[in-house]
């Protein structure tokens, strides 16, 4: 590539307000270790707290997508926003039903 390309490509530095790389994927591993966690537990016959932990996960995950910007909501940005935080609760909602609804053995 020519350095005329190389110059265009290059991006501008960041300011002193601006946030760390890293921190856009915080939410996103926040969830994931929740949903991790609660399957761990579902795992070693903890049906109902792995549930309640995956639950909770995702849930987490709707309201870091409905209060965090884009450029700090990471990989939970996929669609939209109302798409995004409508689909995670709607099945974090259905996760914890499913948890209450399952008979203990």
């Amino acid at each position: 590539m020519s350095t005329e390309v190389h110059r265009r490509r290059r991006r501008a530095p960041r300011g002193r307000g601006a946030a760390p790389h890293w921190l856009g994927r915080l939410p996103y591993a926040i969830v994931l270790c929740g949903v991790a966690g609660g399957l761990v537990l579902c795992a070693l016959d903890y049906f109902r707290k792995g549930s309640g932990l995956m639950a909770a996960a995702v849930l987490f995950g709707a309201l870091a997508r409905l209060v965090l910007p884009p450029s700090q909501a990471g990989m939970l940005e996929t669609r939209s926003r109302w798409v995004d935080v409508t689909t995670m609760t709607v099945l974090a909602v259905a996760i914890a039903t499913t948890a209450a609804v399952v008979p203990h053995p």
